[in-house]
């Protein structure tokens, strides 16, 4: 009756539960211009902020206690720049667009700008 019991529970599915987080994708708004760039991707949990970077070839995560985090936007801190993370209503629009700006601290200039798309789900 015990190995019965013990082959029942080894065959039956298990259920993990994984903390839901938010999915980004974030393309460079030049593209709306017709030039071509890929998408970051990045992923924001409870635990901070993990992208790949390319020169590591590795996906890395910044800590949450190393973003800045406010009420809607979140800032990573990186050498030489910055990434922020942001909600903003477009003129026309009801509804906010994640956004993502790189500005260069040293120099005092915005770089880039970016329109992310955010999907919820579990992050695993």
């Amino acid at each position: 009756m015990l190995r019965i019991l013990i082959i029942i529970l080894l065959l039956l599915p298990t259920t993990s539960n994984a903390d839901q987080g938010l999915k980004l994708s974030c393309l460079n708004m030049k593209s709306a211009f017709g030039r071509n760039y890929d998408p970051l991707k990045f992923t924001l949990q409870a635990v901070g902020l993990e992208y790949f970077d390319e020169e590591k070839d590795k996906f890395v995560m910044i800590e949450a206690n190393k973003l800045d985090i406010g009420e809607n936007q979140v800032t990573a801190r990186f050498v030489d720049y910055e990434l922020g993370f942001q909600m903003i209503v477009f003129a026309g629009e009801t509804e906010p667009t994640m956004t993502m700006s790189k500005y260069d601290y040293k120099n005092k200039k915005f770089l880039e700008h970016y329109k992310c798309d955010v999907e919820t789900g579990n992050i695993e």
